[in-house]
């Protein structure tokens, strides 16, 4: 039997509802990616928890279950996420790196970073998988770094792409806040690339004063929050309607 088909007021109320439920899947991704930073300082502040040198290394304190849960939970809505309909030739498309990115950050919340200190128990499923610990940390630290790459692709690469042929001007101010969240998550890629891997001694001292890779991880969350927020439009309000326009 042949599918009746929708008139174009249906079609229509799809395409609507289509687009609304992306804005709320892209609100979900930013909000728990902003928020995960804050929790874990509101974490160290209420209930006593050591400040770690890094967000992984939360992993090993008492604050496990929400860093896990909000890595495990925006991997899952990054897999989940289609974004919109790509062209027959494009290869560059939401869906394939933001399943990227998901995947990524699944590895991160489920494969520990290397423990050094007194761990938190019960063990993981990776200490039982994973024997060597080199392996552990290098799997960790390839998953992180795809993880806020590919965010930072999104960033610079899709959410900017437009079909106008002459933006309006709120498109034109967006696309560099995104530019911008992209440009920051790979600085600090690049930063914690340099003194993890070159660095190392610097980098350690620099984490034992200031826990720098918790601070640059955080800020590169934030952009990569900001950024999805504002593609969610969750800040279409009056302060923000710089990036919306009227």
């Amino acid at each position: 039997m042949k599918p009746k088909e929708m008139s174009r007021p249906q079609l229509e109320r799809k395409a609507i509802q289509h687009e609304e439920a992306l804005h709320r899947l892209r609100k979900a991704i930013g909000l728990i990616g902003f928020c995960l930073p804050f929790a874990l300082l509101l974490g160290v502040v209420a209930f006593d928890v050591p400040m770690q040198h890094s967000i992984s290394r939360f992993f090993f304190t008492g604050l496990r279950d929400i860093f896990v849960i909000a890595m495990g939970g925006v991997g899952v809505f990054l897999i989940a996420y289609h974004g919109h309909d790509p062209e027959a030739d494009e290869w560059l498309t939401d869906w394939r790196v933001s399943t990227v990115a998901g995947v990524a950050a699944l590895g991160v919340a489920l494969i520990p970073t290397l423990c050094d200190i007194t761990c938190y128990e019960p063990p993981t499923l990776a200490d039982r998988l994973i024997v060597s610990e080199a392996w552990q940390g290098a799997l960790h630290s390839g998953a992180a770094g795809i993880f806020l790459s590919s965010l930072a692709v999104m960033c610079i690469c899709l959410f900017t792409r437009t079909d106008a042929v002459d933006p309006p001007p709120d498109k034109l101010r967006r696309n560099r806040l995104f530019r911008a969240c992209g440009a920051v998550i790979l600085t600090m890629v690049a930063a914690l690339f340099l003194f993890k891997l070159v660095l190392r001694d610097l980098g350690l001292s620099w984490d034992t004063a200031w826990h720098f890779t918790f601070w640059a991880e955080s800020v590169a969350v934030w952009a990569f929050g900001t950024a999805w927020l504002v593609k969610g439009e969750a800040l279409r309000n009056a302060p923000t309607r710089f990036f919306y326009g009227n």
